[in-house]
């Protein structure tokens, strides 16, 4: 039973499709479908029926992917990313040379603000795993073929979402690098 389900919005584009692939190869715990003219309602069937959290939506943009919405089983959007550039697995490790592998856990610099712990929380509890704190990312330390979900905060106060191969210490993708977080539990907007 996935934790989460993953999707496009129903206008797509083949870098979007390409995006959503990268996502579903290194999210743990999630089960891409091609949402087709399927309506809001019809993915909620689709997320009760599966047993899921919730979905993720990728939706486009001038062609490429603009928002990550978290939809919940009630068909609420709990969670939605503007996304202000987003580079794909191939664009980010061009020569392949990293073992793609579903993340074990998210991380976070031990120096991160408030917001970039928050999401990553948020992010960690939808996919059903644990959050930790290191140094820097080239300091991460795990188990033979693990990866891991990296967000931190940019100079340009935007927020990066990246991936990284532990064993190697290298960056796989995709990066995306989020301009804008909207949580919504309930009525409330933060």
């Amino acid at each position: 039973m996935p934790s989460l389900l993953l999707t496009t919005s129903r206008k797509t584009s083949n870098r979007v499709r390409s995006f959503l692939r990268d996502l579903s190869s290194v999210l743990p715990g999630t089960e891409r479908f091609n949402r087709g003219g399927m309506g809001l309602q019809e993915l909620v069937a689709r997320i009760n029926q599966s047993g899921a959290q919730g979905a993720l939506v990728i939706s486009i943009w001038r062609g490429n992917p603009g928002e990550l919405t978290f939809i919940s089983p009630t068909g609420s959007e709990m969670l939605k990313l503007r996304l202000d550039t987003v580079l794909l697995r191939r664009e980010v490790n061009a020569n392949g040379s990293a073992r793609i592998g579903r993340a074990e856990f998210v991380a976070v610099p031990t120096m991160s603000s408030e917001r970039v712990k928050i999401l990553a929380t948020d992010i960690a509890t939808l996919l059903n795993i644990n959050i930790q704190e290191h140094q820097s990312a080239t300091e991460l330390v795990g188990a033979n073929d693990q990866s891991c979900i990296w967000f931190e905060d940019t100079p340009s106060g935007k927020l990066l979402w990246t991936h990284y191969d532990i064993n190697n210490q290298i960056e796989i993708g995709p990066r995306i690098r989020i301009s804008t977080v909207w949580r919504k539990f309930g009525n409330e907007s933060e």
